[in-house]
């Protein structure tokens, strides 16, 4: 069996395009809600009735114990899972066979490459529903790219991930996988209203002792800061569609 797992906070506005795009890929989904106000829960009902919802025990956006709390779901299931946020899609030009082509590699844990997603300002309207998001955007920062903000997320059968806080880094054995398959993280794309205010929930929701041990500092700004934050990473993004490694995803053919 595979399973993704995920928490989400009032991801009303990117649910629907992430569930359109990862329920075809999995076979099982638990959704762990973190206290949502918005419809977030209703749309996943409606578009993954077959996926589990279950509340977060963790009050507070505590990275450790976010972490922790989605390694112990990992230990309940068996197959490959992966852990990704709202923002990230798993794109892979082999579909649902990708996992086909992981048991015949005979690896146990792969770090798959992050391609940050950044709009060129201007350039894009918003997207629709009717469209994956994958194929309405490319422009970001690839992975080779020393510049790049984010790395990779993990893809294991190992009953535990056994994460280090964020998740970016792992104590297990494991490689990077170098097919064509990555993460788009939609960090700065959309970047429209919807995503500003998806960005600037989150600091509220941090522990008040965040800025003391470190954690979840990045999430703190307002809103003229959080502009300065995308402009400085958009002078980064480069057509996705002129990089070979992308062009093989086929994505964005006519």
């Amino acid at each position: 069996m595979t399973t993704l797992i995920s928490h989400f906070y009032n991801e009303q506005y990117l649910l629907p395009w992430w569930l359109m795009h990862h329920v075809p890929l999995f076979d099982h989904g638990i959704l762990i809600n973190r206290g949502s106000t918005d419809h977030s829960v209703e749309i996943i009902r409606k578009m993954a009735p077959h996926w589990e919802i279950r509340n977060s025990k963790v009050p507070d956006f505590h990275a450790i114990e976010v972490d922790r709390e989605v390694m112990n779901v990992e230990k309940q299931v068996s197959g490959w899972k992966m852990v990704l946020n709202t923002t990230e899609f798993l794109v892979c030009r082999n579909g649902k066979q990708l996992f086909s082509i992981l048991d015949t590699l005979g690896g146990k844990m792969y770090s798959i490459r992050t391609i940050t997603m950044i709009d060129l300002p201007g350039y894009y309207s918003d997207p629709i529903y009717a469209q994956p998001l994958v194929k309405q955007r490319y422009h970001g920062v690839f992975p080779s790219d020393p510049k790049s903000p984010y790395i990779g997320r993990f893809i294991h059968r190992y009953r535990s991930g056994e994460y280090y806080a964020g998740r970016h880094w792992t104590s297990k054995p494991h490689q990077v996988l170098l097919h064509p398959v990555f993460i788009m993280k939609f960090s700065f794309s959309p970047w429209n209203n919807a995503m500003r205010v998806r960005k600037l929930q989150i600091g509220p929701t941090l522990p008040v002792n965040t800025s003391k041990n470190g954690m979840g500092g990045h999430h703190l700004f307002t809103a003229q800061e959080l502009e300065a934050q995308y402009l400085s990473f958009a002078s980064l993004t480069g057509d996705l569609r002129q990089i070979p490694e992308c062009q093989a995803l086929r994505l964005w053919q006519p």
